[in-house]
């Protein structure tokens, strides 16, 4: 299944559901054994104070048990346990778990 984010935060959900966050907070996009994902949503400038996804903290026993932060442009970098990674652009970050961060042109 597929959850997809975009927008302000606008998200469709695994079950299908489609949810808006206008306010500041933290919520759990996904909390299950294996998978932890939370959203972090603040008020922009751009979208007159009502809350945009500002970073994405991702985690679970899948990467380790690392967390992994992406934040936007504007509110910090890419962060694994709290230390800054994928600094240069291309660059490539290599995982204990034996995945690997990418961040290029290359999207999906």
């Amino acid at each position: 299944k597929i959850c997809e984010f975009w927008g302000d935060p606008h998200i469709k959900s695994f079950d299908g559901a489609r949810l808006s966050f206008y306010g500041d907070g933290e919520f759990w996009v996904v909390k299950s054994e294996k998978v932890k994902i939370q959203g972090v949503y603040m008020g922009t400038k751009w979208t007159h104070g009502l809350a945009a996804t500002s970073k994405i903290v991702v985690s679970g026993s899948f990467v380790n048990n690392h967390k992994i932060a992406v934040g936007s442009l504007e509110t910090g970098s890419i962060t694994v346990d709290g230390q800054p990674v994928l600094a240069g652009f291309p660059s490539t970050y290599p995982l204990e778990s034996g995945g690997t961060l990418r961040y290029d042109a290359n999207g999906e």
